[in-house]
C-alpha cells in the first residue's frame, strides 16, 4: 500500500467515526484531545508503513565503504596544509582502543590529535543514510548501485556494499580493475570479458584525490621540497614558470614543440617530516637519484596510530602504505587561455602508453589519441576509431576547468563540469598485462600526467590528481598480497621509487593475476569501496566450500536485498563551535 493510499484510508475512517457519534454530546476539549490522539496514531501507523515498504534509515558503523560512506571516524583539518580529510575510528566502536594520530593524504604529515583542547578531534559517529526499500520492487539492481542486504551467513546482519556483478555473469578482478563476461558469451573465452566501466557520474564520486595545489604545506616548500608539477625534462631552462610556491604555472607556449608541465608523485614520509622539524633537508630530496614514486592504493582513511586497550600494546601503528600500483588516473586543472590560437593538451600515461586529449583553442575541437594515434579506440561492439573528436566550450581567451580521466579502459573528458560527448568510442582494450614503464628518453609512468601548450600562452592553477579505486583480488582461500612473503613492504616501496628497476623486478608480474567469481541466476556480487578493509563477497567462501557447508556463497541472492542506498540525510554534527551543527557538505545523494 502506497503512502498516499494509506492517507486516504485514514481520512475515510476518520469521517466514518465522526458520523457515528453525536457531535452535540462532545465537549470542545474532548474533541481536541480525540483529534490529537487520532493524529498521533495515524502518524505512528504511517511511519511504520513507510519504514516497512518505502524507506528505512541506517547508520554506517565501519569504514568498508570509505570514502563514499563513513563509519565511526575522525574528521580533521591538517595543521600543515589545511586539507580536510577523514580517518577511520572503528576501533572505538567497541572500546578496543582509540585513534591518537592521523596522516594527511596531501602532505603526508602525521598529526597528533588533541581531543581535550580540540573537541573536533574526537571521533564522530557514522553517516546516517536513507535506503529505498521500494527501488528493487519496481526495478532491477544496477551495476555500481550502493545497496543494503542481509549477510548470507547471518540473515540478521545488514551489510552495505557496492554492486559490481550481476546474475549469470563471471566477474573477474584483475590488477585492480573489474571485468565481467555474460554467461551466453562464455564460449568466447578471454575475448568475452569486458571492462566494467563506471558511468561518469559514479566515476566522479569514486575518484580519490591524491594531490591538490590548493593545499601545499609551507614548511615543505621552505625546506626545498620540489613542486610535483614542473618541467622535469628541462630543469636548467624550464618552459614553465612556477609561481606561488607551486600553485600556479605559466608558459608563453612559443618554445617550439610542446611545452610540457608534468606531474611526479613526490610524497613526504614520516622521516621527511622528522628531518624538517630538526632543521635538516628532507631525506627524500637529499639523494642524487630521481625523486618520485608510483601512485599506489594508499588510503588515508586506513592510516594513523591507535592506542590499544590491550595490555602490552599501548600504541599500534595502523599504517596503510599502499602496496599496489594504480594505473587508472585523472587530472583536473583550471586553465586560463591567453591567446586566440594554439593547442592545449592533457596527457595521462598507463603502462608507458600515452593517452592524450588535444584541444584547438581557436575552434574548441577536442581530439583523443592513444600512443599518438598508433592504437585505436574500440567499443564493445567492435567499432573502431583512431581519433574521436568533439566540440567543447574552450574557444579563445578565458578560464576553463578541464578534467580528463583514464579509468576502466575508457577516456572521459569534462569541460567546466560538463561531460563532453565524442563522435565515436573512447574506450579501448588493454593488450596483455599492464606494467609500469620507464626509460631515460621517456619517463613513462614516473611522470603519469601532463598539461601541455603548443603555440599559445597558458596559465594553469588549481591542479588536482586523482586515482581510481583499486580492487585487490583477494579471495577466501588465496591472497593477492602473497608476494609480500617475497618482497616485504619496505622493499616494495623502494621499488616504487626506483624506475630503473621496473623492467627487471618480478614484483609486478608476481602479483596474483586475477580472481574469478561465477554467478548463477538471481545472484549478485557486492564489494566495498575500501578494498583493503572490506570483508565482502570476495572473502566469504568459494562455491565448492559453500556446497560442503563451510560458509556463505560468494554472492547475495535477490531475496536478501534490503534496498538501494539513496542519500546521506544526516552526517556527523560538529562538536565545536556550534554543537549539533551538521557537516552539511556531506549531505546529498549517494552515488
Amino acid at each position: 500500500m502506497s503512502k498516499s493510499s494509506t492517507i486516504m484510508v485514514a481520512k475515510s475512517s476518520r469521517k466514518k467515526s465522526e458520523r457515528s457519534q453525536p457531535v452535540a454530546s462532545e465537549t470542545p476539549q474532548g474533541r481536541a484531545f480525540r483529534e490529537t490522539l487520532e493524529s498521533i496514531v495515524i502518524a505512528v501507523v504511517l511511519a511504520f508503513l513507510f519504514r516497512a515498504f518505502v524507506a528505512e534509515a541506517f547508520v554506517i558503523p565501519t569504514g568498508s565503504m570509505a570514502p563514499t560512506l563513513q563509519g565511526r571516524h575522525m574528521d580533521v583539518f591538517c595543521e600543515k596544509c589545511d586539507y580536510q580529510y577523514r580517518s577511520g575510528a572503528s576501533v572505538e566502536n567497541d572500546g578496543g582502543g582509540e585513534v591518537v594520530a592521523t596522516s594527511c593524504p596531501m602532505c603526508g604529515y602525521t598529526m597528533r590529535l588533541d581531543k581535550v583542547q580540540n573537541p573536533n578531534h574526537r571521533s564522530f559517529s557514522g553517516d546516517r543514510i536513507l535506503v529505498s526499500k521500494f527501488a528493487y520492487e519496481i526495478g532491477s539492481p544496477q551495476r555500481w548501485d550502493v545497496l543494503v542486504f542481509k549477510y548470507p551467513g547471518n540473515a540478521k546482519q545488514n551489510y552495505i556494499k557496492r554492486l559490481v556483478g550481476l546474475p549469470d555473469e563471471t566477474v573477474r578482478i584483475r590488477h585492480g580493475n573489474l571485468f565481467f563476461r555474460p554467461e551466453d558469451e562464455a564460449d568466447l573465452g578471454e575475448a568475452g570479458f569486458r571492462a566494467a566501466r563506471k558511468p561518469p557520474r559514479k566515476l566522479q564520486a569514486m575518484l580519490q584525490k591524491i594531490h591538490d595545489t590548493e593545499h601545499l604545506a609551507a614548511e615543505l616548500i621552505a625546506a626545498g621540497w620540489p613542486s610535483r608539477w614542473q618541467d622535469w625534462a628541462n630543469p636548467e631552462a624550464p618552459t614553465w614558470e612556477v609561481d606561488s610556491g607551486g600553485s600556479r604555472f605559466e608558459t608563453c607556449g612559443t618554445h617550439g614543440g610542446t611545452a610540457w608541465l608534468r606531474y611526479r608523485h613526490v610524497v613526504a614520509r614520516d622521516g621527511d617530516w622528522d628531518d624538517i622539524q630538526r632543521g635538516r633537508r628532507p631525506r627524500t630530496v637529499r639523494g642524487s637519484g630521481p625523486v618520485g614514486e608510483l601512485i599506489s592504493d594508499y588510503y588515508a582513511y586506513n592510516d594513523g596510530v591507535e592506542r590499544s586497550n590491550m595490555p602490552g600494546r599501548p600504541l599500534v601503528p595502523r599504517r596503510s602504505w599502499g602496496l599496489h600500483w594504480v594505473s587508472d588516473l585523472s587530472v583536473e586543472a583550471e586553465v586560463e587561455v591567453k591567446g586566440n590560437n594554439g593547442h592545449l593538451l592533457l596527457d595521462l600515461v598507463r603502462g608507458g602508453v600515452h593517452y592524450t586529449c588535444r584541444i584547438d583553442v581557436a575552434t574548441g575541437e577536442a581530439e583523443l589519441a592513444i600512443d599518438g594515434g598508433r592504437r585505436q579506440f574500440e567499443c564493445d561492439q567492435g567499432h573502431r576509431l583512431p581519433h574521436p573528436r568533439a566540440t567543447t566550450r574552450v574557444r579563445g581567451p578565458g578560464r576553463y576547468r578541464l578534467q580528463l580521466a583514464n579509468v576502466d579502459e575508457h577516456l572521459v573528458l569534462w569541460v567546466n563540469g560538463r561531460l563532453v560527448g565524442f563522435d565515436g568510442p573512447t574506450s579501448y582494450r588493454s593488450e596483455g598485462d599492464v606494467l609500469p614503464y620507464w626509460s631515460p628518453a621517456d619517463p613513462g609512468d614516473f611522470e603519469p600526467a601532463g598539461i601541455g601548450s603548443q603555440g599559445g600562452p597558458l596559465s594553469v592553477s588549481r591542479l588536482r590528481m586523482y586515482r581510481d579505486v583499486y580492487y585487490i583480488s583477494n579471495t577466501h582461500e588465496t591472497n593477492e598480497t602473497d608476494y609480500l612473503e617475497r618482497f616485504g613492504e619496505r622493499e616494495i616501496l623502494e621499488i616504487f621509487r626506483s624506475p630503473e628497476s621496473w623492467a627487471e623486478t618480478e614484483l609486478f608480474v608476481s602479483r596474483r593475476p586475477y580472481a574469478e567469481f561465477v554467478l548463477g541466476t538471481d545472484q549478485y556480487f557486492p564489494i566495498g569501496d575500501n578494498s583493503p578493509q572490506s570483508r565482502d563477497a570476495r572473502l566469504w567462501s568459494q562455491p565448492e566450500r559453500f556446497a560442503a557447508g563451510h560458509g556463505p556463497p560468494p554472492s547475495v541472492r535477490r531475496e536478501l536485498l534490503t534496498g538501494k542506498a539513496l542519500l546521506i540525510y544526516w552526517p556527523h554534527p560538529w562538536n565545536h563551535p556550534i554543537p549539533f551543527f551538521p557537516n552539511f557538505q556531506r549531505m546529498g545523494l549517494i552515488r
